[in-house]
């Protein structure tokens, strides 16, 4: 079973940031934070940092390969080296 956002953010603030890779070979750090300005200020984020920019991942677009703002997020679900892989290895 995959964990919810609210377990995997609470594993990210406890124990990440993750290293994780996608299909293509993209290298994504991953951490959790808190959403500072904006519309959305104050909730919480999961926020996906390849070599360069970043996707924010907010609660109502977990485990989607698009996120709330359109831009791709599957990289961090599908690699050989998932953001499930490592929940598993460093949350359970």
């Amino acid at each position: 079973m995959r964990p919810s956002f609210l377990q995997m953010y609470d594993c990210l603030r406890k124990k990440g940031p993750a290293h994780v890779r996608s299909s293509k070979g993209t290298q994504y750090s991953v951490e959790a934070a808190i959403t500072e300005k904006g519309n959305r200020e104050g909730e919480r984020v999961i926020i996906a940092r390849p070599s360069s920019g970043q996707v924010r991942i907010h609660q109502d677009c977990w485990g989607e390969n698009i996120t709330c703002q359109g831009t791709r997020a599957g990289g961090i679900y599908n690699g050989p080296y998932s953001i499930w892989d490592w929940y598993r290895e460093n949350c359970n």
